[in-house]
């Protein structure tokens, strides 16, 4: 609301937008990283901190309001307030009190009961075994010519309401006033506390409450108190008021030695108009808070469901609801321990504020994942949501907070404990926002991909849409949270109108000017007349354990119902004079204060301590442990807290590590596999192992010790899916298998290849042997599978024709078992499918559409988790189903360069048409014409849709978005140098920046460019001159089109190392890293994390589908000449 009340100085109604280095925003995007990346553990301290708040819950909440526990609130408004009406109005009732004080706390000793009952029989006359009941005959009508006890009791309520008519209640009617029963009874307190619920004549239950101030509970039972209290009430005309009257300043006059009075002369000349209230729900206001719960939780549910992106839609729901409940109880909790009375109010207001407040924000919690980079980490992305919108949803708390507290200083008392209610409610709801509900969405944005949407939205607002959206009308802009007065303060409103209506509700004569009234006399500390004499001073001088004051207004609804069917039968409300009580103090007292007084928290909470905390710190733990184990149970697969942390929000996306002081020369050959093994070819004549992630730097393939000639030159290489073997492929037409973790060699076979690089070369997978079989597929179309633990070759045909591509198609689905499938393309355009058998390999030929301006197929890109492949032409791309093969979609392109295309695509999804789904799927490719990497990404029209593989003319669900149907969104990076896609999303690439043209001075030629700086400098102003020639520099792109980049050299690495011209050899390898050679050293950039993610097996948790690149591997020996 406070933006709102800002608008005509910032001329916007928006939140401010805080820069991402701002303190405030870099805290919560920091928590929110930390939250998302430990989600376990922040959902156990939010369910440790709610069983902490719950569990005391039954125990400190009661519906006997004889008990020491809270009362929980009824279906009732009610009140005991000082009436703030005209002075001038005449009272229902008039009410007298004395309180009668022994030594501090020791009220229930006998001989102060015995004092108190010879007091009482002074002003009220005799009450011993009290019963002023008369018979309609034995009424007194005539004029009464001497005062009696039974004149007195014909007045008595119970024989009829009149103008005269009265009643009493004392503690001493425990012993029916009977000073005998008194000081024969040994044991007072369990007297007190059995008789605790017998009643009057009157129907009035003698209640510790209205008997007793100041008192002591232990074990739900009273054991002290600090004053008797025993209460007149009678109507204006009652001739026993006048009575009372007389006796007290007749007893004040008598200076009894054996009590202190005050006032001293007997006569209480301060009273109070109090009016107390029990007034139940009437059908309007249940029909009203029917429509309001009714229109709050379809508002909610109409907004969750539009959230097309949420998947469990209910789960988050539940957790919405979880959280509120929790909220909730945890603050009537806390509210009972502070004392803090929620009985005067229907219980029906309590959960309809902080519903709507806590929904809100979650709502824009969720929104604001759903606004961040699908194709980033959770992490980032909870942290991201929680920057842009945690300090929102804080200034939302601070700014509900201080109003309510301004509220609750200008309101009655029960309004006031309901505005702290809604104070401590609304800690918590933000609490619990930030640990339970961060932990569930964090962990359902993990599980789900939550955050597709952006680019959904994005796409929605171009050009390319080609349907209009139907106009909304304003119920439809209400419900979604789009109209012109954003829900954004709807809980604001609905609080302060609580609060309002609550206020209103208990005086018929305050309006909204006399509540702004009353806020003006607190601003100007001038406090209300009827509060300044609602306590006497001499009340204080006597150290009172309760003030008369507080003792009326902690009087429950059920004693008000009672006196309200005496008193005014059927009306919600009586008016009451209150007069100050007279004070009887027993001459000799001490009243000084110790610690068997009152205590500051609720009875029963002490109560709960000394019994129940051991069994509640079992269940805590108990709790805490079951659901630390249901979580890694449930999540064992998808979250590892124990992996390297992530990336720190205020590092750069694009991080560049070095691998150096390996190799002298340039390196000509490198591969990698997913768990960061690296190796390295040099002209050195050096074959090194690199490991990323275990920190071993570059150590020499070979064994002095086993005779085993140095396999250079290499033609090839590759590493194994678990990273334990490396296969050299020697021009010396050698196989060599080299054990990587074990540092030994393995078989070696004899493979005639004649000396020349093959068309593919990689390992195959057999689960029955311990070293998976090597492939290789020549020019010709000869594949040859080779078993080295069997010493065993196997070849076949796969295409007559000389071949340009192959790509392994390996794909895993769970409970199908898919055949290893190696695809190919040759020079004549031609595609074959070999797939592996019982019986065999087998290869088949595929007839495929071919357009007639661009028929050859020039390369294939394999996509596994899609049970697809692409088949690339010149210009355009087809997607083929590997099975049907048929064609599902065509993408047209700009002129590719040849083997340049990449691909990368969201989770694979199950449509309910039973088809394959996306989210969305991107493609990149070098263009032929101008040589800048061009980024495609397609998605649906539609939020929440899927892009639908089925075929188009056969029929599909709502949510299924066809191919021909999707929005295409092309970004280009112009001097791209060579890059790769990455799983997590990115375009990632190295590239030397455009040179600066000169501006003086000497102009180098153009072939010293080219020449390499080996070793020291001539001149050390030389080497700073060709600075510019060496800034290379790393670069990434998004599916979103977000661009990144860094110097790939730090300015200690330009000084040792080498001059390139060119990049060398650059492969891939787990989620978000890539790895190019530049000289003799290798740089591995990293988007992101440098977590490094097992993706050996193609499941549908990663962005899989992109093949390994085919290096174009060049001439050894001609490289080697060049040097």
């Amino acid at each position: 609301m406070i933006w709102y009340l800002l608008y005509p100085f910032r001329g916007t109604t928006e939140p401010p937008k805080l820069e991402a280095k701002h303190p405030l925003r870099r805290a919560f995007t920091r928590y929110g990283n930390q939250a998302a990346r430990h989600p376990v553990i922040t959902l156990l301290i939010s369910v440790a901190v709610a069983t902490i708040l719950i569990y005391p819950f039954p125990f400190l909440y009661t519906t006997d309001f004889i008990k020491s526990a809270g009362n929980l609130p009824h279906h009732v408004w009610t009140s005991a307030q000082p009436y703030e009406g005209s002075r001038d109005i005449q009272p229902d009732v008039v009410m007298r009190s004395i309180w009668v004080h022994g030594d501090y706390m020791k009220a229930l000793d006998p001989k102060v009961l015995l004092g108190a009952l010879e007091i009482q029989n002074t002003l009220l006359g005799s009450t011993t075994d009290f019963n002023p009941k008369r018979a309609h005959n034995e009424l007194l009508t005539d004029n009464i010519a001497e005062w009696t006890t039974d004149v007195r009791d014909s007045f008595h309520a119970i024989n009829g309401l009149t103008n005269s008519s009265w009643f009493f209640h004392s503690p001493l009617q425990y012993w029916d006033c009977s000073g005998e029963r008194i000081a024969q009874d040994n044991d007072i307190i369990t007297t007190v506390n059995e008789a605790s619920h017998q009643s009057t004549s009157v129907n009035v239950t003698l209640r510790h409450s209205i008997v007793f101030s100041g008192k002591r509970f232990e074990d739900r039972r009273l054991v002290a108190a600090d004053a008797l209290v025993i209460t007149l009430l009678h109507k204006l005309d009652s001739p026993v008021g006048t009575q009372w009257q007389k006796n007290a300043a007749a007893l004040a006059d008598k200076n009894s030695a054996q009590w202190q009075i005050f006032p001293s002369g007997g006569r209480s000349l301060t009273s109070t108009l109090y009016e107390f209230r029990f007034q139940p729900l009437s059908s309007i206001e249940n029909l009203w808070l029917m429509i309001i719960y009714a229109v709050t939780i379809t508002t909610f549910f109409r907004k969750v469901s539009n959230i097309r992106a949420l998947k469990s839609r209910l789960g988050l729901i539940a957790a919405v609801l979880t959280q509120i409940i929790v909220s909730v109880a945890a603050s009537f909790t806390i509210c009972a321990v502070l004392k803090i009375d929620l009985s005067k109010l229907p219980w029906q207001v309590y959960p309809l504020a902080p519903f709507i407040i806590g929904s809100q924000n979650v709502l824009v919690l969720i929104t604001s994942v759903i606004t961040t980079p699908s194709d980033r980490s959770t992490p980032y992305r909870m942290g991201e949501a929680l920057g842009n919108a945690g300090y929102i949803a804080l200034g939302s708390f601070i700014e509900k907070i201080i109003l309510v507290w301004v509220m609750s200083k200008t309101v009655f008392l029960p309004v006031e404990a309901f505005c702290t209610f809604c104070q401590i409610a609304n800690v918590l709801d933000f609490f619990f926002l930030m640990t339970f509900f961060t932990a569930v969405l964090s962990i359902d944005v993990r599980r789900t991909e939550l955050s597709d949407t952006l680019s959904r939205v994005i796409t929605r607002s171009g050009s390319n849409t080609p349907d209009l959206e139907p106009r909304k009308t304003w119920t439809d802009s209400i419900l979604r949270g789009e109209a012109p007065v954003s829900t954004r303060i709807a809980g604001t409103i609905v609080m302060i109108g609580f609060v309002l209506i609550a206020q209103w509700h208990f005086t018929d004569s305050e309006n909204f000017f006399s509540t702004a009234s009353r806020l003006i006399r607190i601003l100007r500390s001038r406090p209300d007349a009827p509060l300044a004499n609602s306590s006497s001073i001499l009340s204080i001088d006597i150290h009172q354990a309760r003030t008369p004051t507080a003792w009326l207004r902690m009087q429950d609804h059920e004693t008000a119902q009672e006196v309200i069917n005496i008193i005014k039968p059927h009306a919600p409300a009586y008016i009451a004079r209150v007069y100050e009580p007279l004070i009887f103090v027993l001459d000799g007292a001490n009243r000084t204060k110790d610690s068997s007084g009152v205590r500051p928290f609720l009875p029963a909470a002490y109560d709960f301590v000394h019994h129940q905390l051991k069994s509640f710190i079992a269940v805590v733990l108990f709790l805490v442990a079951a659901v630390c184990l249901l979580m890694n149970y449930l999540l064992w697969n998808e979250l590892s807290e124990s992996d390297p942390e992530e990336r720190p929000d205020d590092e750069p996306l694009l991080s560049v590590k070095t691998l150096s002081q390996g190799h002298f020369l340039d390196i000509v050959l490198l591969e990698a596999s997913n768990n960061g093994v690296i190796a390295t070819v040099g002209l050195d004549r050096f074959i090194r192992i690199w490991d990323v992630q275990k920190r071993v730097y570059g150590y020499i393939v070979g064994d002095q010790y086993s005779g085993i000639n140095n396999p250079f030159p290499v033609l090839a290489m590759a590493i194994d899916s678990d990273s334990n073997w490396l296969a050299l492929l020697s021009a010396s037409d050698e196989l060599m298998l080299w054990n990587i973790p074990e540092r030994r060699w393995g078989p070696i076979m004899q493979v005639d290849i004649k000396g020349r690089a093959p068309a593919g070369f990689f390992f195959g997978s057999d689960e029955t042997e311990f070293i998976d079989p090597v492939t290789i597929v020549r020019h010709n179309g000869i594949m040859t599978e080779i078993h080295p633990e069997a010493n065993e070759t196997r070849e076949m045909r796969i295409c007559k024709s000389p071949l340009v591509c192959v790509r392994p198609h390996f794909e895993k689905r769970p409970n199908i078992e898919t055949p290893p499938r190696i695809i190919t393309s040759s020079r004549r355009g031609c595609i074959h499918v070999a797939s592996q058998l019982a019986e065999g390999w087998v290869s088949e030929g595929l007839e495929i559409p071919e357009p007639d301006d661009d028929r050859e197929v020039k390369s294939i890109l394999p996509l596994p988790a899609l049970s697809s492949f692409l088949a690339v032409r010149d210009h355009t791309v087809d997607l083929i189903d590997i099975f049907t093969h048929k064609v599902t979609h065509s993408f047209s392109t700009s002129p590719m360069k040849v083997d340049s295309l990449r691909c990368f695509h969201s989770t694979r999804r199950r449509p309910q048409c039973g088809s394959v789904g996306l989210a969305s799927l991107a493609i990149a490719y070098t263009c032929a014409e101008t040589g800048s990497c061009i980024l495609q990404s397609y998605l649906p029209q539609r939020e929440g849709d899927t892009i639908c593989f089925r075929d188009p003319y056969t029929p599909g669900s709502k949510t299924c978005c066809l191919w021909r149907e999707t929005v295409e969104h092309r970004y280009v990076v112009e001097n791209p140098g060579k890059w790769e896609v990455l799983q997590v999303g990115y375009v990632a690439g190295v590239r030397k920046r455009e040179q600066p043209k000169p501006t003086g001075g000497t102009v180098t030629a153009p072939a010293a460019q080219n020449i390499r700086r080996r070793g020291l400098v001539s001149k050390p102003d030389h080497g700073k001159k060709d600075r510019h020639d060496d800034i290379w520099e790393a670069w990434s792109i998004s599916a979103r089109g977000d661009r990144s980049s860094t110097p790939l050299f730090s300015d200690a690495e330009k000084e040792d190392c080498l001059l390139v011209s060119g990049l060398g050899p650059m492969t891939r390898f787990g989620k978000r890293n890539v790895a190019v050679a530049l000289g003799n050293v290798v740089k591995v950039v990293t988007v992101g994390n440098d977590r490094l993610d097992d993706t050996a097996s193609d499941d549908d948790a990663a962005f899989v589908g992109m093949a390994p690149s085919r290096k174009k591997k060049t001439n050894v020996s001609h490289r080697k000449k060049a040097v």
